[in-house]
């Protein structure tokens, strides 16, 4: 009896426990719930009075952006009152900004001219408010927002005045007025411009956010050169104008420019932001006082205080490509239509280094001030780069003629050709990402580029009309396996058993549409760098990394022909897709269904006796030259193969 009464005792104190835990945990999710959903103060009409002094009475918050509308008295000339403009809170547009410690939310009227009316702080949390009291209740700090346009800038230290020792609050609460009044004039007050500036920007990421480093620095909108020290280590040194919010965003993350810009604000009243990226191993540490600048005649030397800290290259288009960087802040005499070099001396026997800079591209636009076009608008370039034509051209006549005459000594100079000009001295071929940026920007990511154009235009033909040519002989990592196989000794050399080639070379298209599918939901983030090694080897990346995945893969391609082109390379799969309507493909004969000369040959596995897998091959030439020349059992006549009991007749 005792110990059923002990066992029911037991059972109700854990069914209490469980009631409590229960408890606990629906009261940590609800206060998770509420921590996680944005707080947006209620306004009342004496605070909107602090907007809007003039209103004689305001709307409902309606509409999408939300605003309250404020209407002054009617019109002598209408029975409508006169609509003043909109009253807004701040955390109605996320993402909202992040002061010291917490969100600020602020109340902004913005009249119909675009200009700000005034601005009043709603609500801010922040960790020392209690003991410093209501810091951004100062007579200056809110007041000064009155009469600004949305037209000018908005930084703290140059146009906005912040409140001492709560820079990180005064920058949070500007950008937080300044971003949500845009996109309240962007929709409803269409005439002011602001929309024009806004699409500014977002063509400004259309066009910059598909394109990786490597890309940007192949379109010359990065420039880049390294120092080679005595004792074997180098310092690389990235450059980039970076004079713009969107571009700091784009090139370092937001978090790392907004302490970069409001460094330079508080030291500077003028000068844009140029960007400094520090890769390599130097054993002499990177100074940034030892960096001038010189345009024409003029030699701008640049002290400790014009460079400012940017980031850990930890963020933007510069993650994982640097050591660190840092920021400098342009004379405000330089003239950035104009090319000019940015110098660096290391101060002891070797000789500066020295980069040629020009600004161009989108970043040209903002430096100017001039819009923005849409990337789906661009025209064709008339700016044709005949340095870079002329050698792209020949290259590719000189591989049509190999491909026509089936001429190995030919296609060996073509292969050389492309891996030493398009590989490492043009850095013009063609990527994964060509086709995905294509996809999002539209033809003018090809129009804008006369030799990215030509190329662009001799792949897609060729592979309609005679299969993958371009992978053949265009592409310079390719041409880099092949030079591997022909410098292998065959004994080393191995065949991938078919069960598993089958199964392998699907890899590749998984890749692509990876690819694909990371472009379309995570457009943020840039991960080709990983799947083409190329660009680590021709754009000589810093990344350890991918140093490494280089690496495996060129030791890969020793046993094994053209492995990466086999299972790894997703450009080649979105070609072999093309290559599906190729219209000419390679011609098989009735000796091929015993013979295997040409598929012991293939580089790529694409052929199994007198079948040939047409989305692997690469038109190599080598089984088509074979079946000219009647190497193996095709020197045989096909009556002497039947007599011999090779071929049976009828089967």
């Amino acid at each position: 009896m005792s110990s059923c009464l002990l066992a029911d005792s037991r059972g109700k104190v854990s069914i209490r426990i469980a009631t409590i835990c229960i408890a606990l945990l629906l009261c940590l999710l609800t206060a998770a719930s509420f921590a996680q959903t944005p707080f947006t103060r209620v306004v009342d009409e004496s605070m909107l009075k602090r907007v809007f002094p003039q209103a004689e009475h305001f709307s409902e918050k309606t509409g999408e952006p939300p605003v309250i509308r404020a209407y002054g008295e009617v019109s002598s000339n209408s029975s409508e009152p006169e609509l003043l403009g909109y009253a807004f809170q701040t955390s109605d547009y996320p993402p909202e900004e992040i002061g010291y410690s917490s969100t600020i939310d602020a109340l902004v009227g913005l009249d119909t001219n675009a200009t700000i009316n005034a601005v009043f702080v709603l609500d801010y949390n922040e960790s020392f408010r209690s003991s410093r009291g209501d810091f951004l209740d100062t007579p200056t700090f809110q007041p000064q927002f009155r009469g600004k346009s949305l037209q000018e800038e908005f930084r703290v230290g140059r146009d906005v005045d912040g409140v001492s020792r709560a820079t990180i609050t005064s920058w949070a609460t500007t950008r937080g007025i300044y971003n949500a009044a845009r996109e309240v004039a962007s929709v409803y007050l269409p005439e002011s411009g602001i929309r024009s500036l806004n699409d500014s920007m977002e063509n400004v990421r259309a066009q910059l956010n598909p394109m990786s480093w490597e890309e940007m620095i192949a379109a010359d909108l990065v420039q880049q050169g390294t120092l080679d020290y005595a004792d074997g280590t180098a310092l690389t040194l990235s450059l980039t104008y970076m004079g713009d919010e969107i571009l700091g965003d784009i090139l370092v993350g937001s978090e790392a420019y907004s302490q970069a810009e409001r460094a330079a604000s508080s030291r500077f009243d003028q000068g844009k932001l140029f960007l400094v990226g520090i890769s390599g191993d130097a054993s002499d540490p990177f100074r940034q006082e030892r960096l001038s600048i010189r345009q024409g005649d003029a030699i701008f030397d640049l002290d400790r205080r014009q460079s400012v800290y940017a980031g850990s290259a930890d963020a933007g288009k510069l993650n994982g490509k640097g050591n660190f960087s840092v920021a400098m802040v342009l004379p405000d005499t330089l003239d950035l239509a104009q090319p000019f070099s940015v110098s660096y001396d290391p101060e002891n026997e070797l000789s500066p280094l020295v980069i040629d800079v020009s600004i161009s591209g989108v970043q040209r636009n903002l430096a100017l001030g001039e819009p923005v076009p849409s990337p789906f608008s661009a025209p064709l370039t008339s700016d044709n780069d005949w340095s870079r034509l002329v050698p792209l051209s020949i290259l590719l006549v000189l591989v049509m003629v190999a491909f026509w005459r089936k001429s190995a000594p030919l296609r060996w100079v073509a292969l050389s050709a492309t891996l030493v000009w398009l590989g490492f001295i043009d850095g013009g071929f063609l990527s994964v990402s060509h086709i995905i940026n294509g996809m999002n920007q539209g033809v003018s990511l090809f129009t804008g580029n006369s030799a990215l154009l030509l190329i662009v235009a001799f792949t897609i033909i060729t592979t309609v009309i005679w299969g993958r040519v371009f992978c053949s002989s265009v592409c310079p990592f390719g041409a880099l396996q092949d030079i591997i196989s022909y410098l292998t000794p065959k004994k080393w050399q191995r065949t991938v058993p078919a069960w598993i080639h089958d199964r392998a070379i699907w890899l590749k298209y998984l890749i692509l549409a990876l690819l694909m599918v990371m472009a379309v939901v995570y457009s943020q983030i840039s991960i080709f760098q990983y799947f083409e090694p190329f660009g680590t080897l021709f754009f000589y990346s810093s990344s350890v990394l991918l140093w490494a995945i280089l690496a495996l893969i060129l030791i890969a391609c020793i046993p094994v022909k053209r492995f990466y082109c086999r299972y790894v390379c997703p450009l080649g799969a979105s070609l072999g897709v093309l290559s599906l309507i190729s219209i000419s493909r390679i011609k098989r004969v009735e000796q091929c269904s015993v013979c295997k000369v040409c598929e012991h040959s293939c580089p790529t596995g694409a052929i199994r006796k007198e079948k040939v897998d047409f989305k692997e091959c690469v038109r190599c030439d080598i089984c088509e030259s074979k079946l000219i020349q009647k190497a193996g059992v095709c020197k045989h006549s096909v009556d002497s193969l039947i007599d011999r009991g090779v071929i049976v007749r009828g089967g």
